[in-house]
Order: structure tokens, then sequence, then C-alpha cells
């Protein structure tokens, strides 16, 4: 086993061509006039979905438009209880007036659409308590995860060949959900995956995009969010004649 090394802590912006991978799924407010689309929710395999709920300490970010010519010009999104979900605006991304949101405990908030201290629409935006986490193979081949002796799970890949992963986090008991919610880890990866990192690796934000040659690897993320909360991942990079599939 190759050496270990703490090599980021962070929440740093990952690689939008990386984990542009599902569809976002857009939501009517309960007035019919604005339509909010969840993205950047750190949740690439399937997209983003409000029925997923965000996972308390992730973020995500969120699109709006107006629906039937409805003008969202001068529109703030304004959270019914701050305890529970911050809403802080971020600018134009796609074209598109964009506000993060934070989950900071479980619950259902309404997420309104205001103008000039006026509610012109909202939508209902569950949290929940993470559970656990998981990781999801973004690219390359990849047959996993399985349960491991030494670590939480493990993957088998193919050797000289590019693969990246997510860490995604889990709501509810047993296997769970994915659920929403870019969270920042402490990552402790192996030397060989840090000397095989391709362009856009972020092991802080739980993005592992490499090739490695055949060899066992191992990385561990801890949430700085909740610290209880960590991932020990093993990857075992096979040769030709023992490629993944």
């Amino acid at each position: 086993m190759s050496r270990l090394r703490i090599v980021s802590i962070g929440i740093a912006g990952l690689a939008a061509a990386a984990l542009a991978v599902g569809c976002d799924t857009p939501q009517e407010g309960a007035f019919n006039n604005v339509l909010f689309t969840p993205t950047n929710c750190g949740y690439p395999v399937a997209g983003c979905d409000f029925e997923d709920s965000i996972g308390v300490g992730g973020k995500i970010d969120i699109h709006i438009e107006g629906i039937d010519g409805f003008s969202t010009a001068g529109i703030d999104l304004e959270s019914a209880n701050p305890d529970l979900l911050q809403v802080v605006a971020v600018g134009d991304t796609d074209g598109m007036p964009t506000w993060e949101l934070t989950a900071l405990g479980a619950g259902v908030v309404e997420l309104q659409a205001m103008l000039d201290g006026v509610e012109q629409d909202f939508i209902e935006i569950p949290m929940q308590d993470v559970d656990s986490l998981t990781t999801a193979n973004i690219l390359g081949e990849a047959v996993g995860p399985t349960l491991a002796d030494a670590t939480d799970q493990a993957w088998t890949i193919n050797a000289d060949e590019a693969v990246s992963f997510q860490v995604t986090p889990m709501i509810g008991a047993g296997e769970g959900v994915p659920t929403m919610g870019r969270l920042g880890y402490a990552a402790t990866i192996d030397v060989g995956l840090e000397d095989g990192a391709i362009e856009n690796q972020e092991p802080g934000d739980g993005y592992l995009y490499f090739s490695v040659p055949a060899g066992d690897y191992t990385a561990v993320f801890t949430s700085l969010e909740n610290p209880d909360l960590t991932l020990s991942v093993a990857f075992h990079a096979a040769a030709a004649s023992g490629h993944a599939r």
C-alpha cells in the first residue's frame, strides 16, 4: 500500500464539465409564476431534484425563470426560516439569476420569490440529516462499490485508464438514498492517487479524477460540516488481464 498524504481541506468549486452528467429537475412554484431549478448540488449522476431533499450542511445553487411570460426582474429569493435555510444571491450563471442555498437544519422551509416585499411565488425545500456517505462512479469503467475488510467500500478499476468518483451524502437508515448538497471534506488520499491526478481533481470537494498504474490505493473523507461522517474507500487498479467490467 502506498503512503498517505493529506492533500486538501476545503470546498472549492468543482469543474462543471466533470459534473454535467444528470439532468436537473425544475419545480413550479405554488402560484405557477416562477420555475425553480436546483443545480450544482454535488449529486451529478442523476442530476438535482428537490424530491431528493438537501442534506443538512450541504449547499446547492438554484436558478429561477418566469412561467408564461412572468417577469422575474427585481425578484429576490428569501428563506421563510433563515435559521434552517440560508439563502445568498450569487449573481447570474448560465444567463439566469442564481442563489446559493445552505441547509442549516432538518425540516421543511418555504423558499420565497419576493418583489418589493410581496411574495410572488414559493416552493417548499425539504432538508434531512445526512446519515452516511457513499461514492458514485462518474467517469470511466469501475465495478463497485463493494464491502471491504479494511475500508468502508472498495472499487475495481482499470489500470492506466482515467476514472472519476464523487463522494455523495446519504439519508435514511440502512443503505439509504442519495441526497443533494455540496459538502467539504478533509481528504486523505494515497500519494499514488495524488500522483495520478488529472486536472480538476478536488479531493476537498469529495471529487477524485485520476489514472493510476496497477495496484491498490485508498482515500479517506471526513465531512467538515459533520466530523462524525467519514468514508474510507479502496481502489484496486487491475492490469489488462483483470480489467473491470
